[in-house]
């Protein structure tokens, strides 16, 4: 029998902004990539959020360990076959494309060189296009490195990384949603409605009306579903053992 981890709220926590983060920074950067006339000012807003998110995820994910100074251990150790390893990698990396775009619309906003063309275009590009893999790493390796362990309900529950994907980019689709309400970025907003498609309760919210308070009853909705899944999913090697 394996004793089921003392882990508690902190983890789910953690899990849920992990994926606040790396999704609305993946569903603004493939807008913006995509449809850049549309998305790109949705998505300068979206980035600073993305970054105030992770670093809400990286305290919490510090505070998980229980000892908070061993740390330092897990950027500077690799493991190839350590999911965790390659999540603190990811994340790392993640976090320094995301902080080189917000740099490169530090230096636009102050005037230092033009936005829409030239050094800072092509710099903001190559740090939204660097940072996809990273951020997609960075949301999957949670669910995997639950399913690799003996923990019973982990073990067999192969799916929690793609779960957490999926629902990283239904979250970040309703963050976007919100942000492109606030913007008055009206095709945005449809485009992120698009994504949002087959979830019934969210959508059928948005055929009520329009404007900031349903998109951020849209937003509550999903994060309060998807935070309840966390605590679920935090607590199934327990429960799998009390059953």
């Amino acid at each position: 029998m394996t004793k089921p981890p003392t882990w508690r709220n902190l983890v789910a926590l953690d899990v849920l902004f992990n994926n606040l983060t790396t999704g609305l920074f993946l569903v603004a950067a493939v807008g913006e990539l995509a449809v850049p006339t549309v998305f790109t000012q949705v998505a300068t807003w979206a980035y600073p959020l993305a970054l105030a998110l992770l670093l809400i995820d990286l305290g919490l994910l510090v505070l998980d360990l229980g000892d908070p100074l061993r740390f330092h251990h897990m950027p500077r150790v690799f493991k190839p076959s350590s999911p965790m390893s390659h999540g603190t990698r990811c994340l790392t990396v993640y976090s320094l494309f995301l902080t080189a775009i917000l740099a490169v619309e530090l230096v636009v906003a102050a005037g230092w060189l033009p936005g829409d063309a030239g050094l800072s275009w092509w710099a903001r590009k190559v740090a939204v296009v660097g940072g996809l893999p990273f951020a997609l790493g960075s949301v999957a390796y949670k669910g995997v490195l639950f399913s690799t362990t003996a923990q019973p309900g982990w073990r067999d529950a192969q799916w929690l990384g793609a779960y957490l994907r999926n629902s990283a980019l239904l979250l970040g689709a309703a963050e976007l949603l919100v942000i492109a309400a606030v913007a008055s970025e009206a095709r945005a907003a449809a485009g992120v409605v698009v994504l949002l498609a087959g979830v019934a309760i969210p959508v059928g919210l948005l055929f009520v009306g329009g404007g900031l308070v349903v998109a951020s009853l849209v937003l509550v909705a999903i994060v309060l579903a998807s935070l309840g899944v966390r605590f679920l999913i935090v607590r199934l090697p327990r429960l799998a053992t009390e059953a």
